[in-house]
């Protein structure tokens, strides 16, 4: 008890510790936030003074109840035995009783999580330019991703018990305990309960995880979408401000020519006539020719044109690469052709 109170104490309160150790007499157990140790007619449970606990706690011990006569008096569940029958394997039943508290726990937790997601998505895509739109999916997916770990943590712990019989069967104390005392031993076969209970909570526990992935899906692809839609918006703003530099640099050749012009320096053209008209007209043309030239490197008609072929190319290489046995045969087909003609012709 002191080496599972101290291993627990280290622990960091987010994730909880998973392991189910079974021992000569006892059974120590830290699933989720339900740590016990079970004997074969009582169970103590840590913590049962705190509220949630002390809530599991008294839904463990109904469940147990159903089906046989316990009481819980002061976070521990005893068994009474009130007649001569056969004693149940009561502490199968309050391992059971424990993973089936954890796991219905975890189910209500994802039905929880479904709608704030739902309703995260549609806040999200109402306030994609937001500075807080990204901000909002970071909580929850944090959450996420610990409720992820503990149901990694709960699988975990059911593999490893899984893939050791001698462990299933130390969990059979009331059984053990009657061998023991005829001087015989439990025989491999019987731990198939236990390793079918095991089964069931591990698919549970699988499906939970798997509806955890998807959400966490969910929230990644909006991010992702949110991210492009950030993305898309910048490089509009980064393509206007082009615009504007561009646009600014094409009226810059006129203002450059009417500074020359307007330094009243005798350049013996004033007397000219339609030298005004040339001056602005041959300006206004390398300005509108430089804005042409400009426009049309950015709209990147011959890049596209490249861009496409090069996707063409590679569309023919991957529809080629896919159907491999038929480029296989008939690459065979035409090696035996060209075989066959190089025969003919060295016969002839």
């Amino acid at each position: 008890r002191r080496a599972m109170m101290s291993q627990y104490s280290t622990v960091n309160n987010k994730i909880h510790p998973w392991f189910i150790l079974p021992r000569e007499t006892e059974i120590i157990m830290s699933f989720g936030c339900v740590r016990a140790i079970i004997s074969q007619h009582s169970a103590l449970i840590f913590d049962a003074h705190k509220p949630t606990i002390k809530q599991q706690a008294i839904r463990i011990a109904e469940g147990v109840q159903k089906r046989d006569h316990f009481t819980l008096h002061d976070g521990q569940i005893i068994y009474r035995h009130e007649s001569k029958q056969k004693r149940p394997h009561f502490e199968i039943r309050m391992v059971e009783e424990i993973i089936r508290e954890v796991c219905t726990m975890y189910n209500r937790r994802i039905r929880l999580y479904e709608p704030i997601v739902n309703s995260l998505m549609d806040r999200v895509t109402n306030e994609v330019f937001s500075p807080s739109g990204l901000h909002k999916l970071v909580p929850v997916k944090d959450s996420l991703q610990h409720f992820e770990m503990n149901v990694k943590g709960a699988i975990h712990c059911i593999t490893d018990l899984l893939s050791n019989d001698e462990d299933m069967l130390d969990l059979l104390l009331t059984e053990k305990s009657a061998a023991k005392s005829k001087n015989q031993e439990l025989h491999i076969k019987a731990h198939e309960n236990v390793e079918l209970l095991l089964e069931e909570y591990g698919r549970q526990l699988n499906s939970i995880l798997l509806e955890i992935a998807y959400l966490l899906q969910r929230v990644q692809s909006k991010q992702d979408m949110v991210a492009l839609s950030l993305d898309a918006y910048r490089n509009r703003m980064i393509r206007m401000n082009l615009y504007l530099s561009m646009g600014g640099i094409s009226l810059a050749f006129g203002t450059a020519v009417a500074g020359f012009f307007g330094m009243n320096v005798i350049n013996g053209m004033e007397q000219t006539e339609g030298i005004f008209e040339a001056i602005v007209l041959g300006s206004t043309l390398t300005g509108g020719l430089f804005l042409g030239a400009c426009a049309s490197y950015v709209d990147g008609s011959r890049m596209q044109r490249r861009t496409l072929e090069n996707l063409n190319q590679i569309e023919v290489l991957n529809r080629a690469l896919s159907d491999m046995p038929a480029v296989s045969c008939s690459a065979r087909f035409r090696r035996l052709l060209s075989c066959r003609v190089s025969f003919k012709l060295n016969i002839s």
